[in-house]
């Protein structure tokens, strides 16, 4: 029986060690994305822009760097007609520093015409300002297209 139990603990042990870690995002940080996305869906880049800090880059899988909220809210505002759906998988915060990642996916139609779809990743470097947290740093990547798969472990 002790034999059976041990046995059964080093796998629950190990199970837990090699599962991805569930969707958590600290209560600080929980309006910032659901925030930038309304602002991204309504086609408001200053909007968007506001959740940056002044000194921010924002860096696309293709095409140059955006540094700074002028030059954000400008290629935000190139993204008409399209439209975002986010999921914040995690994030952590320490002291006045902090991160979030997660999933995208935008759906919609050029002007030209052309239907819009692609999803990936996305990994945020924050920073607490005077304003509450704001981004500093904004990578994302693209991925596969398609529905938006569940957040690890969940």
């Amino acid at each position: 029986m002790r034999r059976t139990l041990l046995a059964a603990l080093s796998l629950l042990l190990v199970g837990a060690w090699s599962q991805p870690a569930q969707a958590q995002v600290p209560d600080e940080l929980a309006d910032l994305i659901p925030s930038w996305a309304e602002a991204f869906n309504a086609g408001d880049g200053a909007a968007v822009a506001s959740h940056y800090t002044e000194d921010a880059r924002r860096i696309p899988p293709l095409g140059d760097i955006q540094q700074g909220r002028e030059a954000i809210a400008a290629d935000i505002d190139n993204y008409a007609g399209v439209s975002i759906e986010l999921r914040a998988w995690a994030g952590m915060i320490d002291g006045k520093v902090g991160s979030q990642w997660g999933w995208f996916k935008l759906t919609g139609t050029a002007e030209d015409g052309t239907a819009v779809e692609f999803s990936g990743r996305w990994m945020n470097a924050l920073k607490k300002t005077a304003d509450g947290w704001k981004i500093y740093r904004d990578i994302w990547n693209f991925g596969p297209s398609g529905e938006m798969p569940p957040a690890p472990g969940s």
